[in-house]
């Protein structure tokens, strides 16, 4: 038997969130018209696969209608295209969002290079050098006395 409070999980919020798909609204807008968080969605979504059939299609069926706008508006000049193209680009990231690959010549890994200072010591007096010894000791944890 399990423990914890009842599901609130009903059917019928499957069809409920197939009607907002269809009139291309936001996965939160599914959530608000169910009356529930976003993360109440996402559980049902692990526990109830004909929710998660519903879901899935319901996110497809609202980048449908986002897509069927744009195409109906292609020549109409008052058509915000930027704002069409930020929106989709939030809503539907695997499709929209730009992507951006940063390599090194020739398409090849971006090469890290360390330069490393030398220090020439041999002007140095016996005094110098015990300091020198006594601070590079300091910062590995030593104490330069033994």
């Amino acid at each position: 038997m399990k423990r914890g409070r009842p599901t609130e999980y009903r059917p019928e919020f499957c069809e409920l969130v197939l009607e907002c798909g269809k009139e291309g609204k936001s996965f939160t807008q599914m959530a608000v018209k169910t009356g529930h968080d976003k993360a109440s969605l996402m559980r049902w979504k692990e526990e109830f696969p004909e929710f998660r059939i519903a879901l899935t299609r319901a996110l497809e069926e609202s980048q449908c209608w986002w897509e069927e706008e744009a195409r109906a508006h292609l020549k109409n000049r008052d058509f915000n295209a930027a704002l069409w193209h930020k929106n989709v680009a939030s809503r539907f990231r695997e499709d929209y969002a730009e992507r951006r690959e940063i390599t090194g010549a020739n398409g090849g890994p971006i090469q890290q290079a360390v330069t490393l200072r030398t220090l020439d010591v041999s002007d140095l007096d016996d005094e110098q050098l015990e300091a020198l010894e006594i601070a590079l000791l300091s910062t590995m944890g030593g104490d330069g006395k033994d």
